[in-house]
């Protein structure tokens, strides 16, 4: 079966283009937190939105967002919504479209919430966005109870591989390891370095 990619964090119409509808599953765009450099106003990701290929899922990312936010993030046609932090229960019964539960791994196994609306837990890092990866193997710990598991924090093309072999999840989620080095915004040359190596890990595990 083959693994699922998200790309996350775009800014700008223009990285939509890099990503092939036939290869790139999610695509991820940062809402309503200020503090994260990939952060955009929900104009500008109507913009990217309608740059995207309608196969490629618009996923709107988030952190302890409130209800108002949630329904505007619905109201401009997100397919799902990712949530960091804290996830309210008023959320959870309210939300129209399904979500991605993001659990930050520290040194320890997370508390799992089982809300109805996730559909998929995705994991990462303690600081989420900051590029860095974390020991994998106490994921084996988790029961993820039927639902979707995507596996994120520090991926690039050189580790996505390993991480494929060692966890199989069922998608991985890239932001920073395809980033250019000297600017910001997305390379398409490592989007695509990053798609070959997940084929890759694919191939040699079927």
């Amino acid at each position: 079966m083959r693994t699922k990619i998200k790309i996350c964090g775009l800014t700008s119409p223009e990285e939509a283009a890099f990503l092939p509808p036939d290869q790139v599953d999610y695509a991820g765009m940062v809402l309503f937190c200020p503090k994260s450099r990939r952060n955009i106003t929900i104009e500008k990701a109507r913009e990217i939105m309608k740059a995207l290929p309608p196969e490629i899922k618009k996923t709107a990312v988030t952190v302890s967002p409130t209800l108002e936010q949630v329904k505007l993030i619905e109201e401009a046609g997100f397919d799902a919504l990712q949530i960091h932090g804290h996830l309210a229960e008023d959320i959870s019964a309210e939300a129209g479209i399904p979500i991605i539960r993001a659990v930050n791994v520290k040194d320890r196994v997370p508390v799992m919430e089982s809300y109805p609306r996730i559909f998929a837990y995705l994991f990462d890092a303690a600081a989420p966005g900051s590029g860095k990866s974390f020991d994998w193997s106490c994921l084996e710990q988790i029961p993820v109870e039927g639902r979707k598991f995507i596996l994120a924090g520090g991926l690039h093309p050189c580790n996505v591989g390993e991480a494929i072999r060692q966890v199989h999840p069922w998608m991985v989620d890239v932001s920073s390891g395809v980033e250019y080095d000297d600017k910001k915004g997305k390379d398409p040359v490592k989007i695509q370095a990053f798609i070959e190596a997940v084929k890759e890990a694919d191939e040699k595990s079927s």
